[in-house]
């Protein structure tokens, strides 16, 4: 399944993006509000639903279409948060069902949605007399109609926020925990007497178009480190790491080439590949800067990026 990376979205384009979502499976009586206080309610239908939720059984009356967004990845309708939000939430229902304003109340979110944590959340909204059916469709059914409709995203201009490539995080986790537990625990007799000015940087800066600045960057926050990068990668006892170390980089230099275009400046190729390899994978928060050591070690290898 794609990955649409909706908290890269702002709270406005989620919102537009669940109105078009409303309009292929309620219809196109779908009415969105303007941004502000909502009352409960980013959007309504009335009438019989075109395909809720399905087109053999659809519902008939008065939906509430609601939209709660989050730009934090990873995050999960399981978390303190959303209760609270749903919490906040309740009496707004409320308040719509006392004024004959809802019958189904659709609430859609980019957050993950655990096995059975809808149940206990419908449950407390289907609590409140009057409403006769809630569904709660997160970020997993969002990607499922966006697959299934994929002119939505194109229509609506998102596909501004696709990702130029992806690589996956875990081979580089693996080594960077590795290091940075030999670090901690004082192992693997690191020396600082590696050059590593056998090929001419200014030249090999100048043809991949990395910037002075960033350069001067990397050359005080992780050059001072990349002997121990080395002896660790060279230490017989990590043959395993040191591979997936490679594998790493050779899959990550074929996709830079493949994509540089779409990139100003080296420096955002770096930038974007720290961000994708840490939020792809929990363990790294914290560690994000043996992450950019790790891919400045690369550049400065010459295992990434054009040679001179």
């Amino acid at each position: 399944m794609r990955d649409y990376r909706l908290y890269e979205l702002d709270d406005q384009d989620f919102e537009q993006l669940v109105t078009q979502l409303c309009i292929e499976v309620l219809g196109t009586g779908t009415v969105s509000f303007a941004p502000g206080r909502d009352g409960g309610r980013d959007g309504r239908f009335h009438g019989t639903a075109q395909h809720f939720p399905s087109t053999t059984s659809p519902y008939t009356g008065k939906f509430i279409i609601q939209a709660k967004h989050t730009k934090r990845p990873g995050a999960s309708c399981k978390d303190t948060e959303f209760g609270r939000i749903i919490k906040t939430e309740l009496p707004r229902i409320q308040d719509l069902v006392t004024n004959q304003e809802l019958d189904y109340y659709l609430l859609f979110t980019n957050r993950s949605l655990p096995a059975g944590k809808d149940h206990k959340i419908l449950v407390t909204i289907e609590r409140i007399r009057g409403v006769k059916n809630a569904h709660l469709v997160a970020s997993e059914t969002i990607s499922h109609y966006l697959v299934r409709h994929p002119t939505i995203w194109t229509s609506l201009g998102f596909d501004r926020y696709q990702t130029p490539f992806r690589i996956s995080p875990n081979d580089l986790a693996d080594v960077i925990h590795g290091f940075h537990t030999t670090v901690r625990d004082g192992h693997g007799g690191f020396h600082s007497a590696t050059n590593f000015n056998y090929v001419d940087k200014e030249i090999k800066n100048t043809v991949n178009g990395l910037t002075k600045p960033y350069y001067e960057y990397l050359q005080r926050d992780s050059l001072p480190h990349f002997a121990n990068v080395k002896a660790f990668l060279e230490d017989p006892r990590n043959e395993e790491l040191r591979a997936l170390y490679h594998d790493t980089a050779d899959d990550l230099k074929a996709k830079i080439i493949a994509t540089r275009q779409q990139f100003t400046a080296f420096d955002d190729i770096l930038i974007f590949t720290c961000d994708m390899i840490v939020e792809g994978n929990p363990s790294l928060r914290g560690k994000k800067r043996l992450v950019r050591v790790f891919l400045h070690y690369m550049y400065f290898d010459c295992d990434i990026g054009a040679h001179a």
